[in-house]
């Protein structure tokens, strides 16, 4: 493993770390200011792990195989579901 490789993998977890933390952060804030100061937040850490993921993707060091159709097809029907349970 690559030391370059070995670094994106410490910066994309501590991202997703830090992405986790935040949207508790988000959740927990009753202020409508810290709130929303933490929602920037969550946005620019989402950014930078996608950047970061992007990077490694294109380089071969992290591999995501595509979700089967039938199987997006379920999560879809499900998110609708919860949505109209709201």
């Amino acid at each position: 493993m690559s030391k370059d490789m070995e670094w994106m993998g410490i910066l994309l977890y501590e991202h997703k770390l830090a992405a986790s933390m935040l949207t508790s952060s988000v959740l927990e804030s009753a202020d409508p200011q810290v709130r929303q100061h933490f929602t920037s937040l969550l946005n620019q850490t989402l950014d930078h792990q996608k950047q970061i993921f992007d990077v490694m993707n294109q380089k071969g060091w992290y591999k995501v195989a595509p979700a089967p159709q039938d199987e997006l097809s379920r999560i879809q029907q499900s998110f609708s579901m919860m949505q109209q349970q709201i």
